[in-house]
């Protein structure tokens, strides 16, 4: 890395991370102007091309170890860490199923986005966990598939939070228009950073494969329950890395 990398001060981070506290109010407008406050900080400090040298010759690219909660894989735990990861402009690999140590995920992410991408999965999943036990605690009469009307609920709460992230990455994206002092523009330099972070993932998973989607069934009342509780999740991040078999993308 050049010492003239893009960098984000501590003092902002925790700005930021009040700001997407604020996001997750259950007051409407409340959480409307504090996620619009969020994405200005985001543009205004260039939180997309942190850790990338200005004159786009690389990037301070790490990785981290974040163990699943459970020791077999579950689908929305993977897909919620995958769309953290791709938000924040990284890559969510995740182990395949059976492992002696339960599944993990790898993220590979600038050094700021690794920070954020990290809290954010787990504590978000624990919320997502926590929302659907209460979920299920009030309907516990009256509901024989109790597996489906909990993944119903469960896949409901993933829609709206992906969604909510996606439009998080959609409006905080680099500016295209004015260039640095080396003639680099915003967009160009997350490329510089997503390169990174492919090169990074291909250094530590050669055989690395593709997972495949499956559609799932619900129960629509759960579902849309879900949908709408996930406007009152938080988005708020708190922050103050052998030879194996092949890893799998995390998006399943």
């Amino acid at each position: 890395m050049q010492p003239n990398e893009n960098t984000m001060d501590q003092k902002i981070l925790d700005k930021l991370q009040k700001l997407l506290a604020l996001a997750g109010s259950d007051n409407e407008h409340e959480a409307e102007l504090a996620m619009s406050k969020a994405e200005v900080l985001m543009r205004e400090h260039n939180l997309s091309v942190a850790d990338v040298a200005l004159n786009g010759s690389g990037a301070d690219v790490q990785s981290q170890k974040v163990h699943g909660l459970t020791v077999t894989y579950v689908k929305w735990e993977g897909s919620l860490g995958w769309t953290i990861a791709r938000t924040f402009n990284g890559q969510g690999i995740r182990t395949p199923r059976g492992v002696d140590e339960g599944w993990y995920f790898i993220f590979v992410a600038g050094r700021t986005d690794l920070a954020i991408i990290v809290d954010l999965y787990e504590r978000l999943r624990e919320t997502v966990k926590r929302m659907t036990k209460q979920y299920m605690a009030q309907h516990k009469k009256g509901y024989p598939g109790r597996s489906l009307l909990q993944n119903s609920y469960r896949l409901g709460l993933l829609n709206t939070i992906i969604a909510r992230l996606k439009q998080l990455k959609e409006n905080t994206a680099p500016d295209d228009t004015q260039k640095n002092v080396y003639g680099l523009t915003g967009k160009e330099l997350v490329v510089v950073k997503e390169k990174a972070v492919d090169q990074r993932v291909a250094l530590l998973f050669p055989n690395m494969k593709m997972a495949r989607t499956r559609s799932s069934r619900v129960l629509l009342s759960a579902y849309e329950q879900g949908k709408t509780d996930g406007h009152n999740v938080s988005l708020h991040q708190s922050v103050g890395g052998g030879k194996s078999d092949p890893a799998v993308i995390g998006h399943c």
